[in-house]
């Protein structure tokens, strides 16, 4: 019988940190690009947001979406790279998972064979959160119309937590899209439906794996855009592809880590325990 592994977002921050050094080329080229990507003027967004002053609904889109009037072409050749480069990425997770080999030998192979898949969920994604980045900044920019300057600023910022949540909960319902379609081979719908028979055994840890994590990192692009003025830019630029790297690499080990865990698959990367409970 095989190993049974825990499957908690512990495991997939400890799984992207343990293997930093072999997943760093595949992911940072597009999370340095996209850190170029934030809107300038996010610093006096949020001080005219606090203070009460009148707001468009394009600075507030400017200001959640990386495809802002500044940052589209950083954002446009971000997408680029994460398409060639997330194939990859999850091939060397998937194949160090499936059968605990850390190498690059083979990877060629499943480049060609997880480009489709993941060119389409990473179009998908970027879609959605287009979609999202609209409608919130409809919602938050409504608010500011609606309610005054104390009680519009704490339900702007109440809203957009709640609309966080809920990007989380929907990236969370199809975090185990990819790993389905990669490793059972099925067809894209075949796959959906697998993954969400899967869902179901790990959503709530799944759900906050993605959240909390999210929440975190809002709050550190939030502390660059508050603490850093404008001049040192190149800085919060640095900060934020650190944050993206990580987030990326999190996040793509959390989706095969949570499969596995899900389907009671083995992990053939961790050690096995044996029925002494002596680990080899």
């Amino acid at each position: 019988m095989g190993q049974k592994t825990v499957n908690h977002p512990c495991s997939a921050l400890r799984y992207a940190f343990k293997n930093f050094i072999f997943l760093l080329p595949f992911a940072l080229l597009p999370a340095c690009v996209l850190a170029f990507a934030a809107d300038r003027g996010g610093g006096a967004f949020l001080a005219a947001l606090y203070r009460g002053e009148d707001l468009s609904f394009a600075a507030f889109f400017n200001f959640l979406s990386p495809f802002n009037a500044h940052g589209w072409p950083f954002a446009a050749a971000a997408f680029v790279l994460a398409a060639l480069c997330l194939p990859l990425l999850t091939g060397f997770i998937e194949k160090h998972m499936r059968i605990g080999i850390r190498s690059l030998h083979g990877l060629r192979g499943r480049f060609n064979y997880n480009f489709l898949s993941t060119l389409a969920l990473l179009t998908l994604f970027v879609a959605v959160y287009e979609l999202w980045a609209a409608l919130a900044a409809g919602l938050l920019y409504a608010e500011t119309l609606l309610l005054g300057r104390a009680s519009g600023f704490a339900a702007v910022v109440l809203t957009f937590l709640c609309l966080v949540a809920l990007l989380s909960y929907l990236a969370s319902l199809a975090m185990l899209w990819l790993p389905s379609l990669q490793i059972t081979g099925y067809a894209f719908m075949d796959a959906l439906a697998c993954a969400n028979a899967l869902y179901a055994k790990v959503r709530y840890s799944l759900f906050l794996g993605v959240f909390l994590p999210a929440l975190a990192g809002v709050a550190v692009q939030f502390a660059c855009v508050l603490l850093l003025p404008a001049r040192l830019e190149l800085v919060a630029a640095a900060v934020r592809a650190v944050l993206y790297l990580v987030l990326l690499l999190y996040y793509a080990a959390l989706m095969f880590a949570a499969y596995f865990g899900a389907s009671g698959e083995a992990r053939q990367d961790e050690p096995k325990k044996y029925g002494s409970g002596v680990g080899l």
